[in-house]
């Protein structure tokens, strides 16, 4: 359970999500928006950059953890009706399994 300070963001990131989609603060949307776009341009990025992926296949966490937070944020914005933003983490999740099936091969 050691990998769990690796995870701290996503957790935070995970628990943002469910506040806005609760409370649907403006704030937190601008937030999370910002977070969404910085994920999705490193998960773009890794497969161009080896440092990238060097640095990544260095992670504690196992894949079902980013894949069991990835599929909570999406259910919970689509909960919450917050369609852009759930659609920005289809994309962000569908980028995290080819990372994986790429570092697997």
């Amino acid at each position: 359970m050691s990998w769990l300070k690796s995870t701290f963001v996503d957790i935070i990131a995970l628990l943002l999500i469910a506040v806005f989609v609760f409370t649907q603060i403006s704030a937190l949307e601008i937030v999370i928006w910002i977070y969404t776009g910085i994920l999705l341009l490193s998960k773009v990025l890794y497969f161009f950059i080896g440092y990238l992926q060097r640095k990544a296949g260095k992670s504690d966490a196992p894949d079902w953890f980013y894949h069991l937070v990835y599929i909570s944020s999406i259910a919970l914005l689509a909960f919450g009706q917050s369609y852009y933003l759930m659609y920005a983490w289809i994309v962000v999740w569908l980028l995290s399994i080819l990372s994986t099936l790429k570092s697997n091969k």
